[in-house]
Formats: C-alpha cells, structure tokens, sequence
C-alpha cells in the first residue's frame, strides 16, 4: 500500500475510532432526558457523572501524552475501543447510580489515558507543518461524520424502542458494538510501532523546557475557554426541551444537528480556512468574536416556543465558529513550535488544561438550571458562556502578539549567525 493511501486510511480510522469511542461518555449530549428517566438523576447528578470523567481524564492527560510517546499506537488504540466498547453492554443494565458514576471514571482511561494523546500523535505524524490545519480540520471532519452517520441511526433505534428507558438501552446497545468493531478495524490499519528514537532521546529537561513555555500556557487558556464554552453549548439540549417545550424525538435530531453535523462542517471549514490564515491564533481570535456575537442572543432570547426559529438559527451560527476552532485549536501546538519527540507530552499538557472545565463545568451548569428553574438558569449558564469567550479572546490576542515576537526574534537570529558566517 502507499504511503499517501497509508495516511488517508489511517486519518479515516482516527475519525471513526474518534467519535464511536466518545458515544457512550457523552450519552448526555443528545439523549439528556431519557438518562434522566434511566437513572433517575438530577441535572446536577447527571453533571456530576461528567465531573468523574472530567477529574480522571485531568489526571491523565499528562501520563496519556506520555505513553502516547512510548508505546504502539496500534495496540494503545485497539484496546481503548474494544475496553470502552465492551463497559457499554453493563452500561446498558442501568445498575446503580453509584457503579454508573464508577463507569464514566473507567471511560477517563479508556478514552484518554489510552487513547487521546495518540490520536493527536498520529495526525501530527501523517503531514507537514503547513499541513496540520487542514489534517486536524480532516480529522474532526471524519470524526464529524462518522456520528452523523451513527446518530442518524441510533434516532430511529431510539423511537422504535419507544424512546425512554428502553430506546436508551438499545442506542447504548448500538454504540458499543460499533465501539467494539472499530477496535478490531484499528488492529488492522494501524502501525505497530513504539517510536523507539523518541523513547531513547526523551529526557525529563525536554519536559521542563515544554512547561517553561509561556505559549504552551497561553495555548492552554485559550483551549480552556473554548472547551468551557463547548460544554455550555451541550446545555442547549435541554433549553429546547424544558424551555422552549420541543418533543424528545424533534430535540435528539437537532442535537445532532448541533453535536455531529456542525461539528463536521466546522471540522470542515475551521481547517481549511485556519491555514489560510495568517496565524492559525489569529483564527481562533475571529472564531472567539462570533462566540460572543451569538452567545450574546441567547443570552436575552425570550424564553417563548414563538422563538424556537430564532433559537435553532442560533444554535447552528453559534455552533460553527465553536466546532470550527474546536477542529483546530490543537493545531496551534505546532505553531507553538513544540520539538516534535515530546509532541505527545505538550499534546497532554494542554489537554489537561483544555479539558480541566471537565471536572466542574458540567456540575456547575447543572446546578445552575438547578437553582433556577426555567429560562433564567439557562440564562447564567449562557452568560457564563459570555465571559469564557472573552477571556480566550484576550488570551489569543496575547499568544499572537507572543508567537509574533518570538518569530521575529528567531529571524533575527538566524540572520546574524548567518553574517557570522559569512565573516569567517
């Protein structure tokens, strides 16, 4: 096989292996009702199951990057997919909230401590400097796809199974053998190799130089915020259902919508328009702009089912420029100019500070509808929104203005070793 089909299948893989093995933690994001009917949970306990995953996955996401760095790909990422595949067929039992919670917290290993960082490994890997915008943008898009694809199918299994309890069941059914399958397809397309140059030149220094780097920190923030806002957005499920009173099938297909078809068209867009961008920062710097501009209507949209137009317009403007930096914003890592050995490690460093929001977003949200029932929870919870978006926004014009200078630095240099050379 050559090396150009090689990568193409292998970039497929990532995007199918991507969004089935995400399914069952992310449960929520579409059928937030039916787990409330399942489980018999609050808003708040549903966060709560978030908030084991989301802790776990903090304290993973360094060692992931760093097993990422050391051992094969291909056996890494078979077992993420059959293990999270297989927990699924108990998720699918319903027992007790306490063993569900316990569950989510395996998923952190599965899906990040062995999964993640090799993933961003392998894209990384399968193209040039100039490349990697549009490889991350491809990625997402397959990601994008492939639960386009998986919620389109699992929609009608949910209805015909009466949606509730037992349509959860069989959508989770569904999700794991899917899970499971991709696990068995990633033994065959994937490498077996365990990056052996990088595991013998890898020292603890190359990771003290890598938290030493103002921008992988200002790289972290700026992923921070976007992530927070990520998971705001997930609250719009139940805005549709509890404030704007849709049906549970009508709110499962605009989810989708919102999670899976926005998600491969800003995979789509973010990607090809991030590399033609001067800087893929100054990207994610317009990118921040639009947050604020939309989030900025729901932020004072009329809780009334007059508005559900309005609303679902709004969802799908919002939605892009969230999917469209989230398909990116690990792309920047090489414009961080991070040394490519410890690619798994930096990788790790900004996930668990992207992903830190993981721990007590989901919770805090929940609460938040909670505390105040009807429009004016979803209200704080969009206005928290607001100022995540503000925050990126200054932490990327900083990073730009950083990278700018650091750039021009090195030019400098480069040029007065070369008149030193010149001289002798």
């Amino acid at each position: 096989m050559s090396s150009n089909w090689r990568k193409w299948i292998t970039l497929a893989l990532c995007g199918i292996a991507g969004s089935a093995i995400y399914k069952l933690p992310y449960l929520r994001e579409t059928y937030y009702e039916a787990m409330q009917q399942a489980t018999g949970a609050t808003n708040a306990e549903l966060g709560f199951l978030m908030t084991a995953y989301g802790l776990v996955n903090f304290l993973l996401y360094l060692p992931g990057g760093w097993a990422a760095d050391r051992f094969s790909a291909r056996k890494l990422m078979t077992f993420s997919l059959i293990s999270t595949g297989i927990s699924g067929f108990y998720y699918a039992t319903f027992p007790s909230y306490t063993m569900i919670v316990l569950l989510h917290a395996l998923w952190a290993v599965t899906t990040v401590f062995t999964f993640w960082a090799v993933c961003v490994r392998i894209i990384r890997t399968l193209g040039s400097s100039e490349q990697q915008g549009r490889l991350y943008g491809y990625w997402f898009l397959g990601k994008g796809l492939t639960s386009i694809v998986l919620g389109f199918l699992s929609v009608p299994l949910f209805a015909k199974f009466g949606e509730g309890v037992e349509g959860l069941r069989a959508t989770i059914i569904f999700y794991s053998v899917v899970t499971v399958l991709t696990g068995v397809l990633a033994w065959f397309v994937c490498e077996d190799e365990t990056h052996n140059e990088d595991k013998n030149n890898f020292r603890l220094a190359d990771m003290a130089v890598v938290l030493k780097m103002p921008t992988v920190w200002l790289a972290g923030i700026v992923t921070f915020s976007m992530w927070s806002i990520y998971i705001g957005f997930g609250m719009v499920t139940p805005y549709l259902t509890q404030v704007l009173h849709m049906g549970e099938s009508e709110v499962a297909i605009a989810s989708i919508i919102r999670a899976y078809v926005l998600f491969a068209m800003g995979g789509l867009i973010g990607g090809q328009l991030a590399d033609r961008c001067a800087s893929r920062t100054r990207f994610m710097i317009y990118a921040f702009i639009g947050m604020i501009v939309f989030t900025t209507v729901y932020c004072f949209l009329p809780g009334d089912t007059r508005y559900v137009t309005i609303a679902l317009a709004n969802m799908v403007a919002l939605g892009v420029f969230i999917y469209s930096a989230n398909a990116v914003f690990f792309s920047i890592i090489d414009e961080v100019k991070i040394p490519a050995k410890v690619t798994g490690t930096a990788a790790g460093l900004i996930s668990l500070l992207t992903y830190f929001p993981e721990i007590y977003c989901y919770t805090m949200v929940g609460n938040m509808v909670d505390r105040k029932p009807g429009i004016a929870g979803y209200q704080d919870v969009f206005m928290f929104m607001l100022g995540c978006a503000f925050v990126g926004l200054v932490a990327a014009l900083v990073l730009q203005h950083v990278n700018r200078k650091n750039r021009v630095n090195a030019e400098a240099t480069k040029a007065q070793q070369a008149n030193v050379d010149c001289a002798s």
